[in-house]
């Protein structure tokens, strides 16, 4: 009788033993499928354009200035917002739409 006692007593506590394993892996598993379904529901969002002016490429749109930094600025010529560029795009940039002038004046010559 007491073996059979300890038998059970070892088998009660064996349970728990699984059990309680069991549970936390249901409880993870839970928690993670949830996550899944919550993620697909509402999708990721795409990221805007970080230039508000990539699309504008006529000289109606916008307006290209070099500061006295050598600094490039574009200006939206409908709402005057405007972008200031580092000195090395300024330059580049500048250089580029000198040169196309140039090129136009020369061409009409």
């Amino acid at each position: 009788m007491k073996e059979n006692k300890m038998f059970n007593q070892r088998t009660v506590e064996l349970a728990k033993k699984h059990l309680k394993n069991a549970l936390s892996i249901v409880v993870v598993a839970s928690v993670a499928t949830a996550s899944f379904k919550l993620g697909s529901k509402y999708g990721v969002e795409k990221p805007k354009d970080s230039n508000p002016y990539a699309h504008a490429f006529s000289p109606e749109e916008i307006s290209i200035a070099v500061n006295e930094s050598n600094e490039l600025i574009m200006i939206e010529r409908a709402t005057g917002n405007y972008i200031v560029y580092s000195d090395k795009i300024g330059q580049t940039i500048f250089g580029m739409y000198a040169n196309r002038i140039s090129q136009e004046v020369n061409a009409g010559k």
